[in-house]
């Protein structure tokens, strides 16, 4: 047992001193009241992991519904808990929109729920309207509903693979759906989970969101995302993916060199004649600027090949 005292506890401890209670060295210490039905088996150097990881979904799926919808839309991680399976779900509002979905190769399953005031406004954006923020009806999705519902788990389900393959490459796909959490038995109702609220806000209309992860689930994984670095060096460049890089190679771009550059008046421009001769500042010995649409990004030096002028590159790329 560690010999640090909780803030709880020494704030118990004085309240003791005060009403001068306490008990002689000889008494037996008091108990402290544990929960069996909510053990803490994830430390908070695991739960700060997860959220890090967690906030990469949040920009990711924001920036995923805001192109579905074509609205500014703003995704933010507000909380990381764990708790027990009963308590989440009896958190949920009913009706709601809950979905169970496997995780290959490991064992078990997650959830993510979309609250009522997230997912109409986001259903009324897709139909055409959702310009103004209205209260959501509570009543079950009907068919319609559930299908645009489905699209809009399969794109979050798509973010949250990519978020879990920083760690380990997984495959997500849906299992059931429904309005009333409680008809989903996904595990026992004393499992620990660990449960991350996020804040949806899209345009003036402002909603929930639950991604509940049993920790038996991801056990195996915890100790690789504890380990992980979530933030890229500040200077790292960023390579363009594949289907960025095939139409840009075929992309013209404008190649200039620049000899010289030096300044006279308008007068001198205007006596210039055929054999005249400017004067420059820079050496005939120095590099020549290669531009690249304008902006330097080569040194060279001017040379002749097969009987034309050109420009041999001597140094690599300047980043202006």
């Amino acid at each position: 047992m560690s010999d640090i005292l909780d803030p709880a506890e020494v704030e118990t401890l004085l309240k003791v001193v005060e009403a001068g209670q306490l008990a002689s060295a000889g008494a037996p210490a008091a108990s402290l009241p544990y929960d069996f039905k909510r053990p803490e088996r994830v430390s908070k150097e695991q739960i700060r992991a997860l959220a890090n990881l967690h906030e990469v979904f949040a920009r990711s799926f924001g920036a995923s519904l805001s192109g579905m919808l074509r609205t500014l839309t703003e995704v933010r991680l507000e909380s990381m808990a764990q708790m027990t399976y009963q308590e989440f779900v009896a958190g949920l509002p009913n009706p709601t929109c809950f979905t169970l979905f496997s995780c290959q190769p490991l064992t078990g399953s997650m959830m993510i729920e979309f609250g009522p005031d997230m997912m109409f406004p986001v259903m009324d954006r897709l139909l055409g309207g959702g310009r103004g923020a209205s209260e959501p009806p509570a009543r079950p999705l009907t068919a319609i509903e559930w299908t645009l519902a489905a699209t809009i788990t399969r794109r979050a389900l798509e973010d949250v693979a990519a978020m879990w393959a920083i760690v380990k490459k997984l495959e997500l796909s849906s299992v059931s759906s429904e309005s009333n959490p409680l008809l989903i038995q996904a595990m026992p109702p004393n499992e620990l989970v660990v449960v991350a609220g996020f804040s949806v806000r899209i345009a003036d209309a402002q909603g929930r969101m639950n991604l509940c992860i049993p920790y038996v689930t991801i056990e195996p994984l915890v100790a690789d995302v504890e380990a992980h670095s979530w933030y890229p060096a500040a200077n790292a460049p960023s390579a363009a993916p594949p289907q960025v890089k095939g139409p840009l190679a075929q992309a013209s771009v404008k190649v200039s060199a620049v000899l010289a550059e030096t300044t006279i008046t308008l007068r001198e421009l205007l006596d210039i004649e055929a054999g005249d001769v400017i004067e420059t500042s820079h050496p005939a010995s120095e590099p020549v600027s290669l531009l690249i649409e304008g902006k330097p990004k080569f040194a060279g030096k001017a040379v002749t090949w097969r009987n034309r002028w050109a420009l041999e590159v001597t140094e690599g790329a300047k980043r202006r």
